[in-house]
């Protein structure tokens, strides 16, 4: 089993073509000539999250196009009763580097398609009827470090239709190297380095000691679930509230929980052909579109070695355990 893996699922552009009338409404609008009207709906929201409904204006126009701003790394967006369209513009923070983006629709994700603002066209990032599973994991890349997502409601709605109806989904921005470096799927499946091992030990979500229990191909999400029988928390963090009004359906575990329940599910892009390793590793594994994406998994034996020598060098950036 690859020692560095992380999420990496690329999106399918499906059959759902550009949704013309409303782009051209769009493009007009930010020259300046458009007919389109912008909704200034009643809304709930921060950098991270926004909460709206199409029924907050309900005598607006169906064309009408809500600007929605968003400025961190993680966070969601929960849109009902869709009417007209959302423009979601993403950036990482407030750095403007440049960011691998992706996203994961909610269940029951309803009454709304999904495009990426291209420089000249709407590129399809999810319609009910592209194709692909609704809990495909779709990624985009950011230009000039903003990205402009586009939210259109599939159907008109009159006046008197009330049907409930939620388009909401997890995002999550991952920034890339200074310099232009492109984003590179092998990258996910090297080893760590010492000194990424070391700082995903500080940063990670879960950092656990375990014994692989199953390793379970997910073809239609290219991504690959490993069960892990926990050993000994590490580290854990119990932050929420990031997948909406339900929360989080993860495997972040309390102390307590860990005993009890005893194993974690961890996750691994497909293309890295995660494999079933004996013996015991320590994983370390952040939140990612509410699930735990596996960053590193060194083996125990090597993890203990590089932490009697960091502890030795004091350069480590937090208490390091074994």
């Amino acid at each position: 089993m690859p020692a560095m893996l992380s999420m990496r699922v690329v999106s399918r552009p499906g059959s759902a073509g550009v949704v013309a009338r409303l782009y051209c409404c769009l493009v007009l609008f930010v020259v300046l000539a458009s007919r389109c009207t912008m909704v200034v709906a009643n809304i709930m929201g921060d950098d991270c999250n926004w909460t709206g409904s199409g029924l907050s204006s309900p005598d607006g126009p169906e064309r009408g196009v809500t600007p929605v701003y968003l400025r961190c790394s993680q966070g969601r967006l929960r849109w009902s009763y869709p009417r007209g369209a959302l423009r979601v513009l993403l950036r990482a923070g407030g750095s403007g580097a440049e960011f691998r983006g992706c996203l994961r629709l909610h269940d029951n994700f309803k009454g709304a398609r999904v495009f990426l603002e291209g420089p000249r066209s709407l590129v399809p990032l999810f319609a009910h009827d592209d194709g692909a599973p609704a809990q495909l994991v779709r990624c985009f890349h950011s230009r000039g470090g903003q990205a402009a997502l586009y939210v259109e409601a599939v159907r008109t709605r009159g006046g008197g239709d009330f049907t409930k109806e939620v388009a909401s989904f997890t995002y999550d921005l991952e920034t890339l190297p200074r310099g232009g470096k492109a984003y590179d799927p092998a990258e996910e499946c090297r080893p760590c380095t010492k000194e990424e091992m070391a700082h995903a030990f500080c940063t990670s979500d879960l950092v656990t000691r375990g014994i692989i229990r199953s390793i379970e191909n997910k073809d239609l999400l290219e991504m690959t679930q490993v069960t892990v029988k926990v050993t000994k928390l590490l580290r854990h963090s119990t932050e929420d509230g990031l997948c909406g009004e339900q929360g989080c359906e993860s495997n972040l575990l309390d102390s307590s929980k860990a005993e009890r329940v005893g194993e974690v599910v961890v996750q691994v892009p497909q293309h890295c052909g995660a494999r079933h390793g004996l013996g015991e590793f320590v994983f370390m594994a952040r939140r990612k579109l509410g699930e735990l994406a596996l960053q590193c998994a060194p083996r125990l034996e090597d993890w203990a070695s590089l932490v009697r020598s960091i502890t030795q060098d004091g350069t480590a950036h937090c208490i390091l355990a074994s």
